[in-house]
């Protein structure tokens, strides 16, 4: 339900297609379960590994749903440049006259505050993509953190 929530999501109509034909790549979370640190590569109880020719993800010993978010993100590294598009770990907003804003920083610097601005639209403000049409967001809305706000 995270996934489903977090990422872009193609129509229905084009999810369906998708079904009959495969999907684009799939996550496999089961993070409730350890990795085993003899297996090849793999050094502890949490692995994260990616497979770009079976375009499948498997998320093991680690139950921080960030994870899936992160591992598609580290997936539009791959594929992006193959296009001519550069993935971002940025926010973005765009102005009235269409102009567009990037703000670059690590995670609780200070992106999405500094993106929220009342003259101007938001695209989103953690992972988005930069091609030849503009800047669009790979998340499906904007996940301020709010852990320890108070209404002050």
């Amino acid at each position: 339900m995270f996934m489903k929530q977090m990422l872009m999501r193609d129509s229905k109509s084009k999810l369906m297609e998708k079904f009959i034909t495969g999907p684009d790549f799939t996550v496999i979370n089961g993070g409730e379960y350890a990795a085993d640190p003899l297996t090849e590569d793999v050094t502890s109880q949490a692995s994260i590994s990616v497979n770009f020719k079976e375009k499948e993800m498997v998320i093991l010993g680690s139950q921080y749903a960030g994870e899936m978010k992160k591992g598609v993100f580290g997936v539009m590294h791959f594929y992006m440049p193959k296009e001519g598009a550069l993935s971002m770990h940025a926010s973005a907003n765009e102005g009235p006259d269409g102009t567009t804003t990037i703000l670059f920083g690590l995670s609780g610097t200070g992106k999405t505050t500094l993106s929220v601005d009342p003259n101007r639209s938001l695209i989103g403000d953690d992972e988005h993509v930069w091609c030849e049409n503009g800047v669009f967001n790979i998340e499906g809305g904007c996940y301020a953190k709010a852990i320890g706000l108070s209404k002050e």
